[in-house]
């Protein structure tokens, strides 16, 4: 960590639950620290009627200059085109942010928008890193393998094998900066461990994760992912965002039967922590509340639509971790390497 002075700008927009509790996450967490300015960006008068409603401090927070209102003009919704979409709407709050992190005017964004729209935004105003043809989105989705990071889960459901190979040296770097691992291990998700294992596709990109100096260990297996086999496991987006949903519904699946099954037998604060237990081996990402978009020229974090405050809280914590160990400049250098 230093004491470098670092200003986000975040879509206040963005998601299922904005602006409000997108705004509280952003007051609470400029309450809490004292290196952070927030470049709340969206409808004005939203945003203002959002921060009355929590209170004097939150419009101290405007007054003092740790907050500062980026007004925008027009709101991207889920399955709206993303390009045709930011055509329509220049200077959508995503669009806004994006020009803020490429002109230097923030150091990182977070959005928890449009995936797609948050993607095309990224990739038209910051540009892509030289060698990386598409960007991608990956994270720690598995909470009883809090160090391994799968990429993509969902960003590109077609893949090249050259791709996913780009997405393996991606994810090296985040786990090295992140996990503090040297050498991460990089994993094929597969429907066998063996080589020769799986379509066209896993096939030609073994081939070609064997013959680059990443620490490559071959095929995983889906029930290795649970076991921390791998700190970066690669698969194209429409099976990495198949097992995403899948976490997630069969986290939320057992924690509300765990739930009813212990009610008339122990406290509810117990039968809270113990379903919400199980509930987190299957999915941290309340706990990082973003992740990063991988490939663009910026720090760009990404959440889910239904994020809360807390998870917005902690989308600025993990957004300011990448910033500080200097992520896009890192992976500049090792895709060049490659």
């Amino acid at each position: 960590m230093t004491d470098k002075n670092i200003t986000l700008a975040i879509d206040a927009m963005g998601g299922d639950n904005a602006p409000f509790e997108i705004i509280k996450g952003a007051v609470l967490s400029v309450q809490n620290k004292n290196n952070i300015n927030i470049l709340l960006v969206g409808d004005e008068v939203q945003i203002k009627n959002s921060l009355s409603n929590l209170g004097p401090e939150a419009l101290e927070s405007i007054e003092t200059s740790r907050i500062t209102i980026i007004p925008s003009e027009g709101v991207i919704k889920d399955g709206d085109q993303p390009v045709i979409a930011l055509k329509k709407y220049p200077k959508a709050s995503i669009a806004i942010s994006a020009y803020l992190v490429k002109n230097g005017l923030a150091d990182g964004l977070i959005s928890m928008g449009p995936t797609g729209a948050s993607m095309a935004a990224c990739a038209l105003t910051m540009g892509i890193i030289k060698g990386v043809d598409r960007p991608t989105v990956g994270g720690e989705i598995i909470g009883n393998s809090p160090n391994t990071i799968i990429l993509d889960i969902g960003a590109n459901v077609d893949c090249k094998p050259s791709q996913l190979v780009t997405f393996a040296v991606l994810g090296s770097v985040y786990a090295k900066l992140t996990f503090n691992i040297s050498n991460p291990r990089i994993g094929l998700l597969n429907v066998g461990s063996e080589e020769g294992k799986g379509n066209k596709l896993t096939k030609d990109t073994y081939d070609l994760l064997k013959n680059t100096n990443l620490n490559f260990i071959g095929n995983i297996e889906p029930q290795d992912l649970f076991h921390s086999k791998a700190e970066v496991v690669v698969c194209d987006g429409f099976v990495g965002n198949i097992l995403l949903k899948i976490l997630e519904s069969s986290g939320n699946l057992i924690k509300h039967f765990l739930y009813e099954e212990l009610q008339s037998k122990i406290s509810e604060d117990l039968q809270d922590e113990i379903s919400t237990k199980a509930l987190n081996l299957f999915n941290v990402g309340e706990s990082y509340g973003v992740a990063p978009l991988f490939g663009v020229n910026g720090i760009a974090a990404l959440g889910h639509g239904k994020s809360s405050h807390k998870t917005i809280i902690n989308a600025i914590e993990s957004t300011i971790g990448w910033i500080e160990s200097d992520l896009i400049n890192e992976m500049n250098k090792e895709i060049e390497n490659l």
